[in-house]
């Protein structure tokens, strides 16, 4: 049981670790910015810079913002977002189970308005042609293979392409999960994933990752760079952009219902894309809050689709007052809760009973479920 008196004790213990004030870090960086914005040959000199820190390309000029008006007119858009039952060995199973809620909203279409779902894939987690690692970074891997493939099923099946439609994903299409993970990993599921990318750009189907409380560091780098005076070894004046983020750069110049210009990220995973699903992004002001979106290159490379992209965004977070609402609602039909992974282990100790079976539960598990005094 979680004792509430002393949690508050501890945490006005750290109060002075959690509130810091950084307002000295944000006019530092807002003067930096300005000297970048200000210099017309500052990409070139950037990028000649041998450091740690990824930096970005574009081909405007790096403040430029554009007006993202809210669509008036009729759209589409379909979103998903799974959850997971991680293998538990204290319940003597390696079965899992992944489950993927999908939301489709239509707006003045004359179809049905609201279609939802959740639909769980249960494995035993010793199919011989599993990948052999970490079985939590399998289910995540695997999650992540969901929620592409059958967010791709449903646009194929549902989104009109005489109106404007979209894909929206929660969270980034950098797959930064392998980016650590080991070869065999990494290389099983990367392919999998960019041959769904390549689905969707077939059918040309517009999608994008929306990002909430981004701490995306790539314009903070441009920073830090200036910082140093394009010498990095032995520099530390860029240590004091430690505890700043690329939306509170963004936020220097960006007014509600705009975004930025369109970058392309230069991280080493992007180097596993194909050129044309190379990952870009630009921050898009939403009112409460800077969010990062993230598209492949056929729709950063389109004036027309960045915009048709950003303004379905836009419109899903002033609907959802200041959140999508797709992503919303689709988290809420992924969400696996405390009884429904009860109800999971009981499910599976009830079949091993019918089938004349023992599983092997812990003493810990045993113990979770009598306590005896």
């Amino acid at each position: 049981m979680l004792h509430h008196a002393k949690v508050l004790q501890a945490l006005t213990g750290i109060k002075g670790e959690l509130f810091t004030d950084i307002s000295k870090e944000i006019s530092i960086a807002r003067a930096s910015w300005q000297r970048i914005v200000q210099d017309p040959e500052f990409q070139q000199k950037a990028r000649a810079v041998r450091s740690q820190w990824v930096i970005p390309s574009w081909l405007e000029n790096v403040d430029n913002t554009y007006d993202v008006p809210l669509l008036h007119e009729p759209y589409q858009v379909i979103s998903v977002d799974g959850s997971q039952i991680y293998p538990d060995r204290h319940q003597g199973t390696s079965c899992y189970l992944v489950n993927i809620g999908t939301i489709k909203l239509s707006y003045g279409c004359g179809d049905k308005p609201f279609m939802c779902n959740s639909i769980p894939y249960v494995y035993a987690g010793r199919n011989e042609n599993e990948v052999d690692d970490n079985p939590m970074d399998v289910v995540n891997a695997r999650r992540q293979e969901l929620e592409l493939q059958i967010g791709l099923e449903l646009c194929q099946e549902h989104l009109n392409n005489d109106i404007p439609s979209a894909f929206l994903f929660d969270g980034s299409l950098i797959f930064w999960h392998l980016a650590s993970k080991s070869p065999n990993l990494k290389d099983h599921y990367i392919a999998r994933y960019l041959g769904l990318m390549h689905q969707l750009y077939a059918a040309k189907i517009l999608h994008g990752g929306y990002i909430s409380l981004s701490k995306g560091k790539d314009l903070v780098n441009l920073i830090r760079i200036e910082l140093c005076n394009f010498v990095v070894n032995g520099c530390v004046e860029h240590k004091i952009m430690d505890h700043i983020s690329d939306s509170t750069v963004a936020g220097f110049f960006l007014k509600p219902h705009q975004r930025t210009i369109v970058f392309k990220s230069n991280s080493p995973i992007c180097e596993e894309y194909p050129e044309h699903l190379a990952p870009y992004f630009f921050y898009l002001h939403v009112g409460d809050e800077i969010a990062r979106i993230e598209v492949p290159a056929w729709i950063a490379q389109d004036d027309d689709k960045v915009a048709t992209v950003a303004r379905i965004m836009l419109d899903q977070a002033h609907k959802g007052s200041g959140y999508p609402v797709a992503l919303a609602e689709a988290h809420e039909q992924a969400v696996v809760k405390g009884p429904d992974r009860d109800f999971f282990y009981l499910m599976l100790n009830k079949l091993a009973v019918d089938y004349k079976k023992r599983m092997f539960i812990s003493q810990k598990s045993s113990k979770k479920r009598v306590m005896g005094v």
